[in-house]
């Protein structure tokens, strides 16, 4: 194949292109020094998430109790909300019985005023 690229071909391939792809000395250390590395990391990883276990296991989550918290205020907000408008519904018809009485005072007071007047 070298030879069809006109390249000029000494020695042995195989052994000339085995060699070219094998790691030195460098490389090698390198690659030992990103192994120890990698098993650092997740050394720390694993111990950071056995710490992170160990606080959720020491303490307790109060979640379900503002949960419930959450649910009886909100549902006192809601009591209150439906007990004030109750009242102004009340006071409502309250105010619309004055007025339709008033209005039946006023009926019967003309009523009586054209009996007297003529």
């Amino acid at each position: 194949m070298a030879k069809r690229m006109k390249f000029s071909v000494v020695g042995l391939p195989h052994y000339t292109i085995w060699h070219l792809y094998e790691p030195s000395v460098d490389d090698i250390r390198h690659m030992e020094e990103m192994e120890k590395e990698r098993k650092k990391k997740e050394e720390e990883e694993k111990a950071k998430k056995e710490k992170d276990e160990k606080m959720h296991a020491q303490f307790d989550t109060k979640s379900s109790e503002w949960e419930k918290e959450k649910s009886e205020v909100q549902d006192l907000v809601q009591k209150a909300k439906n007990e004030e408008k109750a009242r102004q519904e009340k006071e409502q018809a309250e105010k619309e019985g004055a007025k339709a009485e008033k209005t039946k005072d006023k009926v019967k007071n003309k009523k009586e005023e054209k009996k007297e007047g003529p």
